[in-house]
């Protein structure tokens, strides 16, 4: 297999290097990441919006529900210049549902907990999983804006491993792929 100076490396590699530069982006820039990831969200809301209500639109003759679907189309306009303009508090509404979602799992698991047919193990760790996930939840609700710039430096800490780990295996890859290379 024949490779370029780029080569497969750096093909491969490319999303390793575009995750490394988000993490590091959202480690350091948590407001600036949250007001992206929402103006971006909102521009595809506006865009499913304006293509959902010009298909309702132009096709209303042949449309029973052309209505409910310009309706719907212009909704998700209006929510979208809504997110635009206010992409903080979009952001905040959106973990707070998160945090609601964290609470009722830490609900679940820890009524697991009581569940007497399981393992200790099991419970055990049911009862863990539900505390920390009621508490993270709790937080996450009481305390939205600070919330969501720490979900948003932990989503970069991944992105950042994620990225390393990427471009590490593919030059490994590239390494072993060179070496069979050199051995044909």
């Amino acid at each position: 297999m024949k490779l370029n100076k780029f080569g497969m490396w750096g093909l491969s590699s490319l999303n390793g290097i575009l995750m490394v530069g988000f993490g590091i982006i959202a480690i350091a820039f948590p407001s600036l990441t949250i007001a992206a990831i929402a103006i971006y969200f909102a521009i595809a809301i506006m865009v499913g919006g304006l293509v959902l209500s010009l298909f309702a639109y132009r096709h209303r003759k042949e449309l029973l529900n052309w209505k409910a679907r310009l309706i719907e189309g212009l909704l998700s306009l209006a929510l979208g210049l809504v997110i635009v303009f206010n992409p903080q508090s979009a952001a905040a509404f959106l973990l707070i549902i998160v945090g609601l979602w964290a609470i009722f799992i830490g609900i679940v698991f820890i009524a697991s907990y009581f569940n007497k047919n399981t393992p200790d193990l099991t419970r055990t760790f049911s009862l863990i999983v539900g505390l920390i996930s009621l508490v993270l939840g709790a937080i996450i609700v009481f305390n939205p804006f600070e919330s969501t710039r720490f979900v948003v430096v932990l989503i970069g800490i991944y992105a950042l491993a994620f990225g390393v780990f990427t471009m590490v295996y593919s030059s490994k890859f590239f390494n072993t792929q060179k070496e069979n290379d050199i051995l044909e």
